[in-house]
């Protein structure tokens, strides 16, 4: 064989030994449902589950934005989460069509409220999960 032969038949053994049907990490499980403040759904803004350390939990983080209320971790830009205690993150903007400029002329679209912080413990399947940030959170 001569060198170039090597090379394909050395790709073809390094990419094919990396497929497999071998999990990378934890199970993740899909996380979906609604979150809503103040009774209405939020417009725009992102949920993140991460393990709670301190209960228990461990896993990679799951992720998903939050469009009209509604979100998914199996939708694209999202990520699944694994089982077990989590803390929830949840993040909420106003509409785009809201954006205020800033001093340089950048639009920049206000919080709808602080960063809110929750507790909840996922179950090893993919479930529904609801959320309703309360009004007082400024």
């Amino acid at each position: 064989m001569n060198q170039w032969q090597w090379l394909v038949c050395l790709v073809g053994v390094v990419v094919l030994s990396g497929c497999g049907d071998a999990p990378d990490g934890p199970a993740r499980y899909e996380v979906s449902g609604a979150v809503n403040y103040k009774s209405r759904p939020v417009p725009r803004g992102s949920i993140l589950f991460e393990p709670d350390t301190s209960a228990g939990g461990s896993g990679p983080q799951g992720y998903a934005e939050i469009h009209d209320g509604k979100f998914s971790t199996s939708a694209v830009g999202g990520k699944g989460v694994s089982a077990g205690p989590h803390i929830v993150r949840i993040e909420g903007f106003k509409l785009e069509s809201e954006a205020l400029a800033d001093s340089s002329g950048e639009n920049i679209v206000p919080m709808l409220f602080e960063e809110y912080k929750t507790t909840v413990r996922l179950p090893a399947e993919n479930s529904t999960q609801n959320f309703d940030v309360p009004a007082t959170t400024k």
